[in-house]
């Protein structure tokens, strides 16, 4: 025998160990005991046992904390391990605890096993002794085919406890922001449930509330909640944009679920009412349609002012003069794009085309406004609440809808069914029934809030140029987004004016109801005002179905109190119009 034969066969073999839990709660069991919770410590115990029947010498130790169910590439530990034994060569065997604790998938034991056999390493398992030779590596591989099998069977058992759970309004996994995960003592069972967090529920109504007024962006109230005192769990850092963007868009504060794309009624308590939620979502689309962003240039007119000739927002551009003067204008963004020729604007000069423009809109006559209070106290005195047939038709309406929403949310719990289809069908219903309580809790509420709306927008309108020209800027901002969605601007003969403009409601609808009113003052009693009769009584007309001249104010005015005009879903609610009364 040569002496480096001998040398080779007495060689002290070396091991790795390598021990896995399935989540970092895990790690952390019983802290007061041992640092590193009990399950790491068990597998070591074992290990050690198994490596002294190996009397191999252990050279390091690898613990992958928490990757429940990750694939073995997605796995950093392991990764580490295994390049760990291609660069040093000095490891014989790696020990684990147990297959099962390793590997969820057969064909990856496999892989791992063909990686291991190329190094020349052997992958002992410490609880199971499978012998030596093809039969203890066919039982290897049993083993594992059971073990996937039990992990697939498992997580069909979890599907179906989770599916159960949100059908009977549980949560699944982490409580959201406002709320705590907790234990509940139910028939003698713990149950895992939600409550509601005391110390951050406040901080979330405060968030719907704060940005239904329309004075905020997501960064802005990202601030103001920062500076209140708001701080996330576990981590105790603010919130960030995006979890907040998140939440406003979240219904599961109106008392929703949603688990595989489906929404089911929680029991969790609500957060926010529907009318709230409802607000944050206008004003969410509100922003984007309107460019609506703070950047390092901000001025009053921005996110307001639009190209007339190619429909894009213009933006400010800070520039510097020759002599060193620095100076701010105004530019369409079509420009950079190349689509759009609008020269530069400096700033004073649409500042004055939009002061202009105010002298030039929003003028309604002193008898108009008489007339519009006279006809919405009438339409509200004379617009009477549901009768009881009504309110018995709407019962059974609604009755059935949730007959209908519990057969598809049963059905929803079948692989089978697509569930986008469903999904629609259930939002749909909802939709529906949520109109319908809508009807039914605010038949006469509705009515005395469309009348306070007009009342505030009528106020607005007795001195709208002079209180524009007294006002700061941030008092023309607040302004600006009352009475515009958007003003387009154009330049002719190196003059910029606002050519048109998307009025907000209230005052879309009274000022078409005005145009329609002004004609009319031309029209012999009994006779009707045709479509044609000019083209702002015109577009009245089309917009609110006026036939009689005479009667076209009172019409419109009622219809739009019942929210039931083409526009009035994007009306101003009162806390704008109050702010805006308020800044003047």
């Amino acid at each position: 025998m040569k002496r480096d034969d001998k040398v080779e066969k007495t060689a002290l073999k070396r091991s790795v160990y390598l021990l896995r839990v399935s989540d970092k709660k895990q790690m952390y069991t019983a802290m007061d005991i041992d640092p590193e919770g009990n399950s790491i410590p068990t597998q070591r115990e074992w290990c050690d046992k198994r490596n002294r029947e190996l009397k191999a010498l252990k050279v390091d130790e690898y613990i992958e904390p928490g990757y429940s169910g990750q694939e073995m590439n997605k796995r950093p530990i392991f990764k580490q391990l295994l390049k760990r034994i291609i660069e040093r060569r000095d490891v014989d065997y790696v020990v684990i605890y147990m297959r099962s604790r390793i590997f969820r998938n057969y064909i990856e034991a496999a892989i791992v096993k063909q990686q291991l056999d190329q190094l020349g390493v052997k992958l002992v398992s410490a609880r199971e002794n499978f012998g030596e030779g093809y039969l203890g590596e066919g039982m290897e591989a049993i083993v594992d085919v059971m073990n996937w099998m039990d992990v697939r069977r498992n997580g069909e058992d979890i599907k179906v406890k989770m599916l159960n759970k949100v059908k009977n309004g549980g949560t699944n996994g982490r409580a959201r922001l406002g709320y705590i995960n907790t234990t509940a003592i139910i028939d003698g069972h713990k149950v895992n449930t939600i409550a509601v967090d005391e110390e951050r529920s406040k901080y979330v109504k405060l968030a719907f509330e704060l940005f239904s007024t329309g004075k905020y962006n997501v960064d802005d109230l990202r601030d103001k909640l920062t500076d209140l005192g708001l701080r996330m769990p576990r981590t105790n850092e603010p919130i960030s944009r995006q979890t907040l963007y998140a939440r406003l868009r979240d219904r599961y504060y109106l008392g929703y679920v949603i688990h595989k794309g489906m929404e089911y009624p929680g029991r969790h308590p609500k957060l926010v009412t529907e009318e709230l939620f409802d607000k944050v979502q206008r004003v969410l689309e509100s922003h984007s349609g309107s460019g609506v962003r703070h950047r390092k240039h901000h001025h009053y007119l921005k996110g307001t002012i639009w190209c007339d000739r190619c429909k894009q927002r213009f933006m400010v551009q800070r520039a510097q003069g020759r002599t060193g003067g620095v100076y701010f204008y105004f530019f369409c963004g079509g420009r950079e794009d190349k689509v759009c020729e609008q020269p530069y604007i400096p700033i004073n000069t649409l500042e004055a085309a939009v002061e202009a423009h105010y002298g030039r809109v929003l003028r309604l006559s002193s008898e108009f406004r008489t007339a519009v209070r006279d006809a919405i106290d009438t339409a509200v005195a004379t617009s009477s609440s549901l009768s009881d047939d009504m309110r018995a038709e709407f019962e059974r309406r609604l009755a059935k809808l949730e007959r209908k929403e519990d057969y598809f949310l049963e059905l929803a719990g079948e692989e089978d069914w697509p569930k986008d289809k469903l999904r629609a069908k259930v939002q749909a219903l909802r939709a529906e029934r949520q109109n319908i309580r809508r009807q039914l809790d605010q038949a006469e509420a509705q009515l005395e809030a469309g009348r306070q709306v007009f009342y505030m927008g009528l106020n607005l309108l007795e001195r709208p140029q002079a209180a524009y020209l007294a006002g700061s800027e941030e008092v023309r901002t607040v302004l600006n987004q009352a009475f515009f969605t958007r003003l387009y601007v154009d330049v002719e003969d190196d003059v910029p004016m606002v050519t048109s403009h998307e009025l907000t409601e209230p005052f879309g609808i009274l000022w078409a109801t005005y145009a329609a009113y002004e004609a009319a003052q031309a029209v012999e009693p009994g006779e009707t005002l045709e479509r044609g009769s000019g083209k702002q009584a015109g577009a009245a007309l089309d917009e609110y179905g006026a036939c009689d001249a005479r009667l076209s104010l009172s019409e419109a005015l009622d219809r739009a109190l019942r929210a039931e005009g083409s526009s009035t879903s994007d009306m101003v609610g009162p806390e704008r119009l109050e702010l805006s009364l308020a800044r003047t």
